[in-house]
Protein backbone atom coordinates (compact mmCIF):
# COMPACT_ATOMS: atom_id res chain seq x y z
CA UNK A 1 0.00 0.00 0.00
CA UNK A 2 1.18 3.58 -0.46
CA UNK A 3 2.39 5.03 2.00
CA UNK A 4 -0.11 7.71 4.11
CA UNK A 5 0.24 11.34 2.82
CA UNK A 6 0.47 13.94 5.41
CA UNK A 7 -1.37 16.65 3.72
CA UNK A 8 -4.65 17.03 2.21
CA UNK A 9 -5.99 14.98 -1.13
CA UNK A 10 -7.35 16.63 -3.65
CA UNK A 11 -10.18 14.09 -3.07
CA UNK A 12 -11.45 11.63 -0.48
CA UNK A 13 -13.69 8.35 -1.45
CA UNK A 14 -15.86 7.46 1.27
CA UNK A 15 -16.07 3.46 0.65
CA UNK A 16 -13.37 0.89 -0.05
CA UNK A 17 -16.00 -1.37 -1.59
CA UNK A 18 -15.81 -2.16 -5.63
CA UNK A 19 -17.48 1.23 -7.26
CA UNK A 20 -15.33 3.28 -4.11
CA UNK A 21 -12.21 1.46 -5.16
CA UNK A 22 -12.69 1.93 -9.23
CA UNK A 23 -13.54 5.91 -8.70
CA UNK A 24 -10.39 6.51 -6.95
CA UNK A 25 -8.50 4.55 -9.34
CA UNK A 26 -9.71 6.16 -11.98
CA UNK A 27 -9.49 9.84 -10.04
CA UNK A 28 -5.79 9.22 -9.71
CA UNK A 29 -5.61 8.39 -13.17
CA UNK A 30 -6.85 11.76 -13.96
CA UNK A 31 -3.55 13.35 -11.63
CA UNK A 32 -5.52 13.60 -8.58
CA UNK A 33 -4.58 12.80 -5.02
CA UNK A 34 -7.03 10.33 -3.47
CA UNK A 35 -7.46 8.67 -0.34
CA UNK A 36 -10.18 5.96 0.33
CA UNK A 37 -11.95 5.79 3.87
CA UNK A 38 -13.23 2.30 4.68
CA UNK A 39 -14.65 1.32 7.78
CA UNK A 40 -14.35 -2.33 7.54
CA UNK A 41 -10.88 -3.53 8.37
CA UNK A 42 -10.91 -5.13 5.39
CA UNK A 43 -11.18 -3.51 1.62
CA UNK A 44 -13.33 -5.11 -1.03
CA UNK A 45 -17.08 -4.79 0.32
CA UNK A 46 -19.14 -7.28 -1.46
CA UNK A 47 -15.75 -8.54 -3.32
CA UNK A 48 -14.25 -9.69 -0.34
CA UNK A 49 -12.36 -12.53 0.43
CA UNK A 50 -10.37 -14.54 3.66
CA UNK A 51 -8.06 -17.50 4.06
CA UNK A 52 -8.67 -20.17 6.22
CA UNK A 53 -6.11 -23.81 6.58
CA UNK A 54 -5.27 -23.45 2.93
CA UNK A 55 -9.28 -22.24 1.72
CA UNK A 56 -10.06 -19.22 0.18
CA UNK A 57 -13.15 -18.04 1.19
CA UNK A 58 -15.68 -15.47 -0.88
CA UNK A 59 -17.85 -13.75 1.85
CA UNK A 60 -20.15 -12.48 -0.71
CA UNK A 61 -20.33 -13.22 -3.84
CA UNK A 62 -18.74 -15.87 -6.25
CA UNK A 63 -19.53 -15.76 -10.21
CA UNK A 64 -18.51 -13.03 -12.38
CA UNK A 65 -20.23 -13.22 -15.54
CA UNK A 66 -18.17 -12.65 -18.94
CA UNK A 67 -20.34 -10.06 -19.67
CA UNK A 68 -18.73 -7.87 -16.97
CA UNK A 69 -17.10 -5.38 -19.65
CA UNK A 70 -16.17 -2.63 -17.18
CA UNK A 71 -14.57 -5.08 -14.55
CA UNK A 72 -12.33 -6.36 -17.51
CA UNK A 73 -11.45 -3.12 -19.05
CA UNK A 74 -10.63 -1.56 -15.00
CA UNK A 75 -8.73 -4.64 -14.75
CA UNK A 76 -6.44 -4.79 -17.64
CA UNK A 77 -6.22 -0.93 -17.08
CA UNK A 78 -5.03 -1.44 -13.70
CA UNK A 79 -2.01 -4.04 -14.74
CA UNK A 80 -3.72 -7.36 -14.34
CA UNK A 81 -4.25 -8.10 -18.25
CA UNK A 82 -7.23 -10.16 -18.53
CA UNK A 83 -7.12 -12.54 -15.66
CA UNK A 84 -10.20 -14.08 -16.74
CA UNK A 85 -10.87 -17.40 -18.58
CA UNK A 86 -14.26 -18.61 -19.75
CA UNK A 87 -16.20 -21.16 -16.98
CA UNK A 88 -18.14 -24.12 -18.34
CA UNK A 89 -20.72 -24.46 -15.89
CA UNK A 90 -23.97 -26.51 -15.27
CA UNK A 91 -26.99 -25.35 -13.61
CA UNK A 92 -29.34 -27.21 -11.52
CA UNK A 93 -32.57 -27.16 -10.41
CA UNK A 94 -34.04 -29.11 -7.92
CA UNK A 95 -37.62 -30.31 -8.52
CA UNK A 96 -39.64 -33.26 -6.71
CA UNK A 97 -36.40 -34.25 -4.71
CA UNK A 98 -34.02 -34.66 -7.50
CA UNK A 99 -31.34 -31.92 -9.25
CA UNK A 100 -32.35 -31.65 -12.63
CA UNK A 101 -30.09 -30.53 -14.79
CA UNK A 102 -30.12 -27.54 -17.99
CA UNK A 103 -28.18 -27.39 -20.86
CA UNK A 104 -25.71 -24.25 -21.78
CA UNK A 105 -23.26 -22.44 -20.49
CA UNK A 106 -24.78 -19.58 -17.62
CA UNK A 107 -28.02 -18.30 -16.93
CA UNK A 108 -29.15 -17.18 -19.79
CA UNK A 109 -28.59 -20.44 -22.14
CA UNK A 110 -31.31 -22.21 -19.65
CA UNK A 111 -33.35 -21.80 -22.42
CA UNK A 112 -31.26 -24.61 -24.93
CA UNK A 113 -32.48 -27.43 -21.96
CA UNK A 114 -34.51 -28.93 -24.44
CA UNK A 115 -33.33 -32.51 -22.82
CA UNK A 116 -34.17 -31.87 -19.76
CA UNK A 117 -36.95 -33.33 -17.82
CA UNK A 118 -37.53 -30.08 -15.16
CA UNK A 119 -39.99 -29.00 -17.96
CA UNK A 120 -43.07 -30.28 -19.86
CA UNK A 121 -42.94 -30.30 -23.93
CA UNK A 122 -45.63 -27.78 -23.44
CA UNK A 123 -43.74 -25.32 -21.69
CA UNK A 124 -40.56 -26.22 -23.41
CA UNK A 125 -42.46 -25.01 -26.40
CA UNK A 126 -43.33 -22.24 -25.03
CA UNK A 127 -40.08 -20.92 -24.33
CA UNK A 128 -39.87 -19.88 -27.51
CA UNK A 129 -42.01 -16.85 -26.48
CA UNK A 130 -39.20 -16.26 -23.90
CA UNK A 131 -36.37 -15.62 -26.69
CA UNK A 132 -38.89 -13.63 -29.23
CA UNK A 133 -39.43 -11.35 -26.00
CA UNK A 134 -35.46 -11.42 -25.35
CA UNK A 135 -34.39 -10.29 -28.58
CA UNK A 136 -37.05 -7.19 -28.31
CA UNK A 137 -36.26 -6.77 -25.02
CA UNK A 138 -32.31 -5.88 -26.12
CA UNK A 139 -33.29 -3.58 -29.14
CA UNK A 140 -35.60 -1.23 -26.53
CA UNK A 141 -33.35 -1.85 -23.37
CA UNK A 142 -29.80 -0.52 -23.98
CA UNK A 143 -26.57 -1.15 -21.75
CA UNK A 144 -27.41 1.16 -18.48
CA UNK A 145 -29.97 2.69 -20.31
CA UNK A 146 -32.24 4.20 -17.26
CA UNK A 147 -34.46 6.15 -19.03
CA UNK A 148 -35.83 2.92 -21.51
CA UNK A 149 -36.24 0.97 -17.86
CA UNK A 150 -38.11 3.26 -15.58
CA UNK A 151 -40.11 3.70 -19.23
CA UNK A 152 -40.54 0.07 -19.31
CA UNK A 153 -40.75 -0.66 -15.17
CA UNK A 154 -44.98 -1.61 -15.31
CA UNK A 155 -45.17 -5.01 -14.94
CA UNK A 156 -44.21 -7.64 -12.49
CA UNK A 157 -42.31 -10.48 -13.37
CA UNK A 158 -45.05 -12.90 -12.10
CA UNK A 159 -47.88 -10.86 -14.32
CA UNK A 160 -45.31 -11.20 -17.07
CA UNK A 161 -44.96 -15.14 -16.85
CA UNK A 162 -49.00 -15.57 -16.77
CA UNK A 163 -49.38 -13.45 -19.79
CA UNK A 164 -46.62 -14.83 -22.36
CA UNK A 165 -45.78 -18.43 -20.90
CA UNK A 166 -47.32 -20.59 -17.99
CA UNK A 167 -46.73 -21.12 -14.01
CA UNK A 168 -44.89 -24.50 -14.50
CA UNK A 169 -42.35 -22.11 -16.18
CA UNK A 170 -42.30 -19.65 -13.11
CA UNK A 171 -42.05 -22.20 -10.74
CA UNK A 172 -39.00 -24.36 -11.98
CA UNK A 173 -37.25 -22.04 -14.08
CA UNK A 174 -37.88 -18.13 -13.96
CA UNK A 175 -38.58 -17.75 -9.94
CA UNK A 176 -35.35 -20.24 -8.89
CA UNK A 177 -33.24 -18.30 -11.47
CA UNK A 178 -34.11 -14.81 -9.85
CA UNK A 179 -34.55 -16.27 -6.81
CA UNK A 180 -31.18 -17.26 -6.92
CA UNK A 181 -29.11 -14.37 -8.65
CA UNK A 182 -31.03 -11.58 -6.37
CA UNK A 183 -32.07 -14.08 -3.06
CA UNK A 184 -35.49 -12.16 -3.00
CA UNK A 185 -38.94 -13.19 -3.88
CA UNK A 186 -38.84 -13.08 -7.26
CA UNK A 187 -43.30 -12.54 -7.33
CA UNK A 188 -42.76 -8.41 -6.43
CA UNK A 189 -39.50 -8.15 -9.20
CA UNK A 190 -40.25 -5.51 -12.12
CA UNK A 191 -39.82 -7.55 -15.99
CA UNK A 192 -37.12 -5.36 -15.88
CA UNK A 193 -35.40 -7.48 -13.13
CA UNK A 194 -35.69 -10.48 -15.56
CA UNK A 195 -34.44 -9.04 -19.06
CA UNK A 196 -31.19 -7.48 -17.40
CA UNK A 197 -30.61 -10.41 -15.47
CA UNK A 198 -31.25 -12.87 -18.63
CA UNK A 199 -29.09 -10.06 -20.76
CA UNK A 200 -26.07 -10.28 -18.45
CA UNK A 201 -25.76 -13.94 -19.01
CA UNK A 202 -26.80 -14.21 -22.76
CA UNK A 203 -23.49 -11.79 -23.02
CA UNK A 204 -20.69 -14.34 -21.53
CA UNK A 205 -21.16 -17.27 -19.23
CA UNK A 206 -19.20 -16.86 -16.04
CA UNK A 207 -15.99 -16.43 -15.96
CA UNK A 208 -13.17 -18.18 -13.89
CA UNK A 209 -10.23 -15.63 -12.21
CA UNK A 210 -7.15 -16.07 -9.45
CA UNK A 211 -7.84 -17.43 -5.87
CA UNK A 212 -10.55 -15.39 -4.18
CA UNK A 213 -13.17 -13.07 -5.80
CA UNK A 214 -11.29 -10.05 -3.83
CA UNK A 215 -7.99 -10.36 -6.45
CA UNK A 216 -9.07 -6.56 -8.12
CA UNK A 217 -9.50 -4.91 -4.78
CA UNK A 218 -6.53 -6.34 -3.10
CA UNK A 219 -4.35 -4.98 -6.49
CA UNK A 220 -6.58 -1.78 -6.08
CA UNK A 221 -5.61 -1.08 -2.90
CA UNK A 222 -1.94 -1.99 -3.73
CA UNK A 223 -1.71 1.16 -6.02
CA UNK A 224 -4.31 3.91 -4.20
CA UNK A 225 -3.86 5.55 -0.72
CA UNK A 226 -6.27 3.67 1.61
CA UNK A 227 -7.13 4.01 5.03
CA UNK A 228 -9.23 0.91 6.66
CA UNK A 229 -11.03 1.25 10.04
CA UNK A 230 -11.56 4.61 8.87
CA UNK A 231 -15.94 5.36 9.96
CA UNK A 232 -16.74 8.62 7.77
CA UNK A 233 -18.71 10.35 9.98
CA UNK A 234 -20.02 13.36 7.88
CA UNK A 235 -19.48 14.65 4.47
CA UNK A 236 -20.32 18.64 3.90
CA UNK A 237 -20.15 20.77 1.28
CA UNK A 238 -17.92 24.04 1.49
CA UNK A 239 -16.83 27.24 -0.19
CA UNK A 240 -13.91 25.68 -0.75
CA UNK A 241 -15.16 22.32 -1.80
CA UNK A 242 -15.70 19.33 0.79
CA UNK A 243 -15.01 18.58 4.48
CA UNK A 244 -15.10 14.68 5.44
CA UNK A 245 -14.68 13.99 8.79
CA UNK A 246 -14.42 10.70 10.18
CA UNK A 247 -12.60 8.75 12.64
CA UNK A 248 -9.84 5.48 13.11
CA UNK A 249 -8.13 4.18 16.25
CA UNK A 250 -6.05 7.09 16.08
CA UNK A 251 -9.16 9.32 17.00
CA UNK A 252 -10.99 12.28 15.51
CA UNK A 253 -9.87 13.25 11.65
CA UNK A 254 -11.12 15.67 8.97
CA UNK A 255 -9.99 16.55 5.59
CA UNK A 256 -10.62 19.77 3.68
CA UNK A 257 -10.36 18.78 0.00
CA UNK A 258 -11.60 19.77 -3.87
CA UNK A 259 -14.24 16.96 -4.11
CA UNK A 260 -15.76 13.78 -2.56
CA UNK A 261 -17.37 10.62 -3.69
CA UNK A 262 -19.57 8.58 -1.59
CA UNK A 263 -19.59 5.11 -2.44
CA UNK A 264 -21.46 3.71 0.33
CA UNK A 265 -24.99 2.26 0.31
CA UNK A 266 -28.28 4.35 0.28
CA UNK A 267 -28.63 4.72 3.84
CA UNK A 268 -25.46 5.35 4.55
CA UNK A 269 -25.39 8.09 2.06
CA UNK A 270 -28.72 9.54 3.63
CA UNK A 271 -26.72 8.97 7.46
CA UNK A 272 -23.18 10.78 6.45
CA UNK A 273 -24.56 13.40 4.08
CA UNK A 274 -26.66 16.14 5.79
CA UNK A 275 -26.00 18.31 2.21
CA UNK A 276 -27.91 15.29 -0.39
CA UNK A 277 -30.56 17.42 -1.75
CA UNK A 278 -34.16 16.97 -0.62
CA UNK A 279 -35.22 15.30 -3.64
CA UNK A 280 -32.16 12.91 -3.79
CA UNK A 281 -32.68 12.43 -0.48
CA UNK A 282 -36.75 11.10 -0.48
CA UNK A 283 -35.95 9.05 -4.06
CA UNK A 284 -32.60 7.03 -1.49
CA UNK A 285 -34.68 6.46 1.19
CA UNK A 286 -37.33 5.04 -0.68
CA UNK A 287 -35.55 2.53 -1.89
CA UNK A 288 -35.47 -0.96 0.52
CA UNK A 289 -32.58 -2.95 1.40
CA UNK A 290 -32.23 -7.14 1.22
CA UNK A 291 -29.42 -8.67 3.47
CA UNK A 292 -27.77 -11.84 3.00
CA UNK A 293 -27.04 -15.10 5.01
CA UNK A 294 -24.38 -17.28 3.50
CA UNK A 295 -22.80 -20.34 4.44
CA UNK A 296 -19.19 -21.10 3.65
CA UNK A 297 -17.89 -24.76 3.54
CA UNK A 298 -14.78 -26.44 2.86
CA UNK A 299 -15.15 -29.98 2.47
CA UNK A 300 -12.72 -32.83 2.70
CA UNK A 301 -13.17 -33.94 -1.01
CA UNK A 302 -14.49 -32.57 -3.93
CA UNK A 303 -17.98 -33.54 -4.45
CA UNK A 304 -18.47 -35.33 -7.97
CA UNK A 305 -21.45 -34.34 -10.26
CA UNK A 306 -22.47 -31.50 -8.75
CA UNK A 307 -23.49 -28.76 -10.60
CA UNK A 308 -21.86 -25.26 -10.84
CA UNK A 309 -24.89 -23.58 -9.46
CA UNK A 310 -28.37 -24.92 -8.40
CA UNK A 311 -31.18 -22.78 -8.24
CA UNK A 312 -33.51 -23.58 -5.43
CA UNK A 313 -36.95 -22.62 -6.07
CA UNK A 314 -39.41 -21.62 -3.60
CA UNK A 315 -41.49 -24.82 -4.34
CA UNK A 316 -38.52 -26.95 -2.20
CA UNK A 317 -40.01 -25.32 0.94
CA UNK A 318 -36.56 -23.55 2.42
CA UNK A 319 -35.09 -20.47 2.41
CA UNK A 320 -31.67 -21.60 0.65
CA UNK A 321 -31.67 -19.75 -2.49
CA UNK A 322 -28.72 -20.88 -4.25
CA UNK A 323 -25.85 -23.49 -4.19
CA UNK A 324 -22.28 -22.54 -5.65
CA UNK A 325 -19.42 -24.32 -6.30
CA UNK A 326 -16.77 -22.30 -5.67
CA UNK A 327 -13.64 -24.22 -6.40
CA UNK A 328 -14.96 -24.41 -9.44
CA UNK A 329 -14.32 -20.24 -10.32
CA UNK A 330 -11.10 -20.23 -8.30
CA UNK A 331 -9.39 -23.73 -8.83
CA UNK A 332 -6.57 -22.34 -6.97
CA UNK A 333 -8.91 -22.26 -3.76
CA UNK A 334 -9.01 -25.12 -1.73
CA UNK A 335 -5.91 -27.85 -1.11
CA UNK A 336 -5.89 -30.29 -3.25
CA UNK A 337 -8.98 -32.18 -3.87
CA UNK A 338 -11.26 -30.89 -1.17
CA UNK A 339 -13.44 -28.03 -2.20
CA UNK A 340 -15.29 -25.00 -1.14
CA UNK A 341 -19.36 -24.78 -1.74
CA UNK A 342 -21.50 -22.13 -0.59
CA UNK A 343 -24.98 -21.38 0.34
CA UNK A 344 -26.83 -18.56 -0.07
CA UNK A 345 -30.78 -17.90 1.89
CA UNK A 346 -32.95 -15.60 0.94
CA UNK A 347 -34.06 -12.34 2.76
CA UNK A 348 -37.02 -13.34 4.43
CA UNK A 349 -35.04 -16.38 5.76
CA UNK A 350 -33.19 -13.67 7.11
CA UNK A 351 -35.36 -12.03 8.44
CA UNK A 352 -36.81 -14.56 10.08
CA UNK A 353 -33.58 -15.85 11.67
CA UNK A 354 -32.46 -12.30 12.76
CA UNK A 355 -31.02 -13.35 16.64
CA UNK A 356 -30.35 -16.97 16.42
CA UNK A 357 -27.13 -18.07 17.40
CA UNK A 358 -24.60 -19.18 14.61
CA UNK A 359 -24.49 -22.69 15.88
CA UNK A 360 -28.44 -23.39 15.50
CA UNK A 361 -28.35 -21.26 12.45
CA UNK A 362 -25.51 -23.21 11.00
CA UNK A 363 -26.74 -26.34 12.23
CA UNK A 364 -30.37 -25.80 10.20
CA UNK A 365 -28.74 -24.33 7.11
CA UNK A 366 -26.40 -27.83 6.88
CA UNK A 367 -30.11 -30.11 6.64
CA UNK A 368 -30.90 -27.34 4.12
CA UNK A 369 -27.95 -28.45 2.15
CA UNK A 370 -28.33 -32.39 2.44
CA UNK A 371 -31.90 -31.39 1.57
CA UNK A 372 -30.29 -30.62 -2.18
CA UNK A 373 -27.10 -32.66 -2.23
CA UNK A 374 -27.49 -35.58 -0.45
CA UNK A 375 -24.82 -36.55 2.22
CA UNK A 376 -23.69 -32.76 1.59
CA UNK A 377 -22.26 -32.64 5.79
CA UNK A 378 -20.80 -35.38 6.17
CA UNK A 379 -18.08 -34.11 4.00
CA UNK A 380 -17.78 -30.72 6.03
CA UNK A 381 -14.29 -29.86 7.36
CA UNK A 382 -15.45 -26.72 8.53
CA UNK A 383 -18.32 -24.10 8.10
CA UNK A 384 -18.48 -20.10 8.51
CA UNK A 385 -21.42 -18.17 8.34
CA UNK A 386 -21.59 -14.81 6.94
CA UNK A 387 -24.33 -12.14 7.62
CA UNK A 388 -25.08 -8.93 5.76
CA UNK A 389 -27.65 -6.60 6.84
CA UNK A 390 -28.15 -4.74 3.52
CA UNK A 391 -26.51 -5.84 1.08
CA UNK A 392 -28.14 -4.99 -2.02
CA UNK A 393 -31.10 -2.59 -2.58
CA UNK A 394 -34.48 -4.55 -2.80
CA UNK A 395 -36.01 -5.50 -6.11
CA UNK A 396 -39.33 -4.23 -6.88
CA UNK A 397 -41.62 -2.69 -9.72
CA UNK A 398 -40.81 1.06 -9.79
CA UNK A 399 -37.75 0.55 -9.04
CA UNK A 400 -36.00 1.82 -12.35
CA UNK A 401 -38.83 4.80 -12.30
CA UNK A 402 -37.12 6.03 -9.52
CA UNK A 403 -33.51 5.10 -10.74
CA UNK A 404 -34.42 7.22 -13.62
CA UNK A 405 -35.70 10.36 -11.72
CA UNK A 406 -32.53 9.99 -9.20
CA UNK A 407 -30.05 10.28 -12.29
CA UNK A 408 -31.56 13.26 -13.51
CA UNK A 409 -31.34 14.79 -10.38
CA UNK A 410 -27.84 14.05 -9.97
CA UNK A 411 -25.63 17.40 -10.54
CA UNK A 412 -22.48 16.43 -12.59
CA UNK A 413 -21.04 19.57 -11.54
CA UNK A 414 -21.45 18.91 -8.00
CA UNK A 415 -18.30 18.68 -5.75
CA UNK A 416 -19.38 15.41 -3.97
CA UNK A 417 -20.55 13.07 -6.68
CA UNK A 418 -22.40 9.21 -5.23
CA UNK A 419 -21.71 6.12 -6.70
CA UNK A 420 -23.89 2.77 -5.40
CA UNK A 421 -26.08 -0.34 -6.37
CA UNK A 422 -28.79 2.21 -6.11
CA UNK A 423 -28.75 3.70 -9.06
CA UNK A 424 -28.93 0.70 -11.20
CA UNK A 425 -29.48 -3.30 -11.19
CA UNK A 426 -26.81 -4.24 -8.57
CA UNK A 427 -24.03 -6.12 -9.72
CA UNK A 428 -20.05 -5.83 -9.77
CA UNK A 429 -20.43 -4.63 -13.17
CA UNK A 430 -22.61 -1.87 -12.64
CA UNK A 431 -20.57 -1.02 -9.22
CA UNK A 432 -17.45 -0.71 -11.37
CA UNK A 433 -19.57 1.37 -13.75
CA UNK A 434 -21.35 3.52 -10.99
CA UNK A 435 -17.67 4.30 -9.75
CA UNK A 436 -16.50 5.60 -13.16
CA UNK A 437 -19.48 7.59 -13.90
CA UNK A 438 -18.67 9.39 -10.50
CA UNK A 439 -15.00 9.90 -10.78
CA UNK A 440 -15.92 11.19 -14.61
CA UNK A 441 -18.03 13.53 -13.37
CA UNK A 442 -15.73 15.01 -10.58
CA UNK A 443 -12.60 14.76 -12.68
CA UNK A 444 -14.60 17.51 -14.87
CA UNK A 445 -15.60 19.49 -11.97
CA UNK A 446 -12.23 19.81 -10.88
CA UNK A 447 -10.57 20.66 -14.14
CA UNK A 448 -12.82 23.76 -14.34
Amino acid sequence: MPPARRDAPDVVVVGGGIAGLTAAFRLQQQGRTVTVLEAADAVGGMMRSTRRDGFVLNRAATLLPGGHAAVIRLCADAGLGNPFRPLPLSVGIPRDGRVRSLGGEGLGAVVEGVGTDLLSLRSKLLLGRLLVDMRRWTRRLGHDDYEAAGRLDTETVSAYTRRRLNQEIYDYLIEPLLRAVYLEDPAKMSVVDLFVTLGKFTKGGPMRYPTGIDFLARHLTSLLDVRTGATVQQVRRTEAGVRTRWRDTDGDHTADTRGCVIAVNGPAVVDIYPDLPEGQRELIESIPYAGILKGIFALRRAPTNLPGLIAVPSKAGMGLGIVTYDSRSMPESAPTGKAVVSGHWVDDYIKAAAGRPDDELLAEMLRHMDAVVPGFSSDVEFAELERWDTAANSRFVGFYQIVAKLRRLMDPDDVVQLAGDYLWNPSTNASVESGERAAAALGERLRT
